[in-house]
């Protein structure tokens, strides 16, 4: 029974959370029928979530287009994020409060690694739902959420000074400090740290590939915030209480 909800549930919201990827930063109405990204027709059954894209073998069918692969990407791994937690946590409250810090992180993650940016309109829900939602865990509360809030943010807001000392230039920006200290108070003292630790250390492995293997130079853009969201991610698959 937890796993059928669970896709069930990663069936409804997949689909949500990519309207939102795609028309947020375009500054466009975020709910409504789905359009065609590439000739604007209005899309029925092929807007379902990976089965759609699979029967149209990844093309618009009105104007034979390829549509975007990130599209069933976002579906796919948040069914997967929803199945660990069902499997760990069943149906319980928090497993839908975990699951709701999967979708802001998700939609995070996407967002700074295609447009380079992170929304604060995003963010802040997720805030809210974090410090209200740690009277719903059994071994955190608000006090130790906002005690990992702010040593993530005063950590972050060092390595951002240092990155702009060292570099001359911003190696953070304000986004992903604030994207620190949400990840925080979601997951608590000392879980938070964990996740974030786990960010950084896959940031600094595929940098490092990237700048082994000359696919990037030292100075260009890193989506850091993408790391963070997915470390966050993992540890809330396998890790988190």
């Amino acid at each position: 029974m937890p796993f059928f909800v669970a896709v069930v549930a990663a069936y409804v919201l997949g689909g949500l959370v990519n309207l939102i990827l795609y028309r947020l930063p375009r500054e466009r109405r975020l709910l409504g029928r789905p359009h065609c990204t590439r000739c604007g027709q209005a899309l029925s059954w092929e807007a379902l979530p990976l089965v759609g894209y699979a029967l149209q073998r990844g093309r618009c069918r009105h104007c034979g287009r390829c549509i975007s692969s990130v599209f069933p990407l976002v579906e796919f791994l948040l069914l997967v994020v929803f199945l660990f937690l069902a499997g760990r946590l069943g149906l319980s409250a928090l497993a839908g409060l975990y699951a709701f810090f999967a979708l802001v992180l998700l939609l995070t993650l996407f967002l700074d690694w295609q447009h380079h940016y992170i929304y604060y309109a995003v963010l802040l829900p997720g805030l809210v739902v974090a410090l209200l939602g740690s009277w719903l865990h059994p071994n955190l509360n608000v006090l130790n959420s906002l005690a990992a809030m702010v040593i993530a943010l005063l950590f972050f807001v060092l390595l951002l000074l240092l990155g702009n000392l060292l570099f001359h230039g911003e190696a953070l920006g304000l986004g992903d400090v604030w994207l620190a200290g949400l990840i925080g108070a979601m997951l608590g003292f000392p879980g938070g740290l964990w996740a974030l630790g786990l960010g950084m250390a896959l940031a600094g492995v595929v940098g490092a590939l990237l700048l082994l293997f000359k696919k990037s130079a030292p100075r260009d853009y890193m989506a850091y915030g993408s790391y963070l969201c997915m470390g966050a991610l993992l540890y809330l698959c396998l890790w988190a209480p």
